[in-house]
This record gives C-alpha cells, structure tokens and sequence, in this order.
C-alpha cells in the first residue's frame, strides 16, 4: 500500500496489512476490475419484486391518496458490496482479509478511482419477503418517485440495469420499494 498521504484514504479496510500491492493499471492509466470468484447467494426467488411504481410522491391528503416515497433499485447483499470493493478498489484486497460488514458498506460508499460510474445512489431498502416480514439489505438506486421525470426515466432504463447488473456480476432485477434512509 502507498505511504503516500493523499492515498492513506484509499487504504483497505483493514490497516493492518504490511504487504505492498501494486494497482493494476491500463494503458490510459485507469485501474482495471480484477476477476474475483466470490459465492453469493441472493435468493431472489425467497422475495416480492414491486415491478409496478406506487405513484408519485404525496404527503398531503388534501392532494390526493397519500404516497410514501419508494425508489427503483436492484437490491445488494454485504456479499455483493465485498465482491464490489474486491473487483475494484484500486489495490487489491488479498483473498484471506475478512472485511467486517460495517467497514465494507462504508468503504463501498467511498468515491475511490476506478469505481464504476452509475452506483453511487444508495439507499437502505425494505423489501418484501413472500413469507411475510422485510428483508432490509442496501440497493443500488436507479430512481425514485419524488418527481414525475424520474419515475418515467424508469422506461428507459434497461441499460442503467444492464451495466450494474455487469458491475456486480448478477442478475438481480430493479423493483419499487420502500426505504429507510439514502446515503447520497
């Protein structure tokens, strides 16, 4: 790892590590993705995919029946964030580092060079689960339904769901769900 002060940000998770890796550079000096095997398990079919939009946002009965907010979003494991920052941080994280599930999300949040444009919208989901209760991971947002803009941007984003789906090497599908906070 560099010593560098203005790349101590970029650090793995864990300080600790004393041995140096080199980033994986490209020929225009951008980091590359490494090829990681990581078993996930994501078991989409155990959830309730909201494919059609509550509506537009609305707090004020006086305007109509009331619409909490809800975002489009591919929902996302701590696995699916361990093998994000695992293909794409800028040193490579050795295969036996055991990332603690708090320090993951936050390093995941972190604007790092060589992330992926288009996975910088976060947010806490709720999501359905077919046997009753709610599974909370995070998700990636694709948008929401504070503005009548995004909610139709959701007809045209089959390559916004293309590329996160190549990003995390997954086919999750996007839904409308509730949510509890976004980070950005």
């Amino acid at each position: 790892m560099s010593t560098d002060s203005d790349n101590s940000t970029q650090s793995p998770p864990a300080g600790e590590l004393s041995r140096t890796m080199e980033k994986v550079n490209d020929q225009q000096g951008l980091l590359e993705p490494r090829v990681i095997t990581l078993e996930r398990y994501h078991g989409q079919e155990r959830f309730h995919i909201p494919k059609k939009c509550p509506g537009l946002r609305n707090k004020h009965p006086s305007k109509g029946k009331i619409v909490k907010p809800y975002v489009y979003a591919i929902p996302i494991t701590v696995e699916d964030m361990e093998f994000f920052l695992r293909k794409y941080w800028p040193e490579p994280l050795p295969n036996d580092l055991e990332i603690h599930p708090l320090l993951t999300y936050q390093y995941f949040l972190s604007r790092f060079p060589g992330r992926p444009e288009g996975v910088d919208s976060i947010a806490h989901l709720l999501v359905p689960v077919k046997s009753g209760g709610i599974f909370e991971p995070y998700g990636v947002v694709i948008a929401h339904n504070l503005t009548q803009e995004s909610i139709d941007s959701v007809a045209h984003s089959d390559e916004v769901v293309r590329r996160i789906q190549e990003i995390f090497e997954f086919d999750c599908e996007p839904g409308w769900y509730g949510f509890v906070n976004t980070s950005r």
